[in-house]
């Protein structure tokens, strides 16, 4: 047992999922003893095993020198009262409707309203709608009349990590701070300043939004390439190649790649932004533009072949390259869409096993035998070193390849895959 007399400042972490674990871990590494808070029962054993509950760079080592020494991961809220510290990690999803869900933390709040004492500093990290911070200063004034600035602290500090590089950028990305006051800002930067980041105060509005700010600028960059892709199709070129002409030494270029913009994220956190304004077109057209932008290549191949009862096979399950998460991945809108054709679909991922009962295999070869038509979903590392020719023995002789991603390296986004090492060679120096 942990006494509060000890050196260590104590942390409760309420959610270890991909934003809190990393963070737990680095506070755990910095000298803080941190409790994870966590309802799964099955991931906190797991993780109090010594055993990953996804992939992470770094977070194995870390985890192995910290647990059961000083971080442990445990379902009950009580360890909340000898704590310094209280971060909050949890989900903040939208409904049908696209409107902000906050039922996550306000059942975190009123299952540690009683554990909860005066000198503590709560900390929101979960991308929440502006205003959230003020709403739950609300809750913890009416249900245990706290004085928020007085005898209570509460600050927005949101995650600014990419997801398996979370553990690096923690600890070198610049930290936000939006404390409700100039108390509660300078409690929260205090733990942030533990961990060796550097730390911008600013009030908590202004951070909710900076965070929003971040992601919509680039969900809307990336939709900005996919309609490039789109008009350049309109008129039979491929964007890879304009891409090229227009960044190539170009000091005010800077054009980004299309490709299949997904994850849990960029998909809702504009409407956080416009779920009560009358307009907000810009963010709302980038979010039809990248969501339709699977259909649009589904309907590209079928100008090409007859899908029904081909065998495709996608390559990358996750939203991003290089993780196991396939929350909000594109890839599976393309499947959708395949079977819609009656096609024969194979899942492919390095990283991930199974989505709803379907496999997804982990050997890339043995997916693509006997393929029609192979669909990269995610730019994954591990296709771009792939034996093209290993690759080409094993799928149909006349197979195509839908490659938005150009992890290939054609340039092109629709052609046969015979034509790979011919279409490279006759790229531009």
């Amino acid at each position: 047992m942990i006494k509060k007399n000890n050196r260590k400042k104590l942390v409760a972490v309420i959610g270890i999922g991909r934003v809190g674990f990393p963070l737990a871990l680095v506070l755990a590494n910095s000298g803080f003893y941190v409790y994870g808070i966590e309802k799964d029962a099955i991931k906190a054993e797991l993780i109090n095993k010594g055993k990953m509950p996804f992939m992470e760079d770094g977070a194995k080592k870390i985890l192995k020198k910290v647990i059961g020494k000083n971080f442990t991961v445990t379902p009950d809220y009580s360890c909340i009262e000898k704590c310094d510290y209280i971060i909050l990690t949890l989900g903040t999803p939208i409904d049908e409707n696209m409107n902000p869900i906050l039922d996550q933390v306000c059942a975190a709040v009123n299952s540690m309203r009683q554990f909860l004492r005066p000198g503590q500093t709560l900390i929101l990290r979960s991308t929440v709608s502006p205003g959230t911070t003020q709403y739950v200063k609300s809750m913890l004034e009416d249900l245990n009349s706290f004085k928020i600035g007085k005898n209570f602290f509460l600050a927005f500090c949101p995650e600014r990590i990419a997801e398996g590089r979370a553990i690096r950028e923690i600890e070198t990305i610049p930290q936000m701070i939006g404390g409700l006051d100039r108390k509660s800002s300078i409690k929260a930067q205090e733990l942030f300043r533990k961990i060796g980041v550097k730390t911008i105060i600013s009030d908590d509005i202004s951070a909710e939004l900076a965070k929003l700010f971040t992601n919509m600028y680039r969900y809307i960059n990336l939709a900005i390439a996919n309609e490039f892709m789109v008009l350049a199709d309109s008129h039979k070129r491929d964007i890879h190649e304009i891409i090229n002409l227009v960044n190539f030494g170009y000091t005010r270029g800077g054009l980004n790649s299309p490709g299949l913009t997904g994850g849990p994220c960029l998909f809702k956190d504009g409407f956080f932004l416009i779920s009560d304004l009358p307009f907000g077109d810009l963010i709302s057209t980038s979010w039809k533009i990248n969501e339709s932008i699977p259909l649009f290549l589904v309907k590209k191949v079928k100008n090409v072949i007859q899908l029904k009862n081909k065998k495709v096979t996608i390559l990358g399950m996750a939203f991003k390259a290089e993780i196991d998460d396939i929350r909000e991945s594109l890839s599976f809108k393309v499947r959708k869409a395949l079977f819609r054709e009656q096609a024969n679909v194979t899942l492919q991922d390095p990283y991930t096993k199974e989505y709803q009962h379907q496999k997804i295999e982990q050997d890339v070869y043995k997916a693509v035998e006997n393929a029609d038509l192979i669909f990269i979903g995610t730019n994954h590392n591990e296709y771009k070193r792939l034996d093209i020719k290993k690759i080409i023995k094993n799928a149909k002789k006349n197979c195509l390849v839908c490659d938005v991603w150009n992890v290939f390296g054609t340039g092109k986004i629709l052609f046969p895959l015979k034509d790979v090492v011919l279409l490279k060679s006759k790229l531009p120096l």
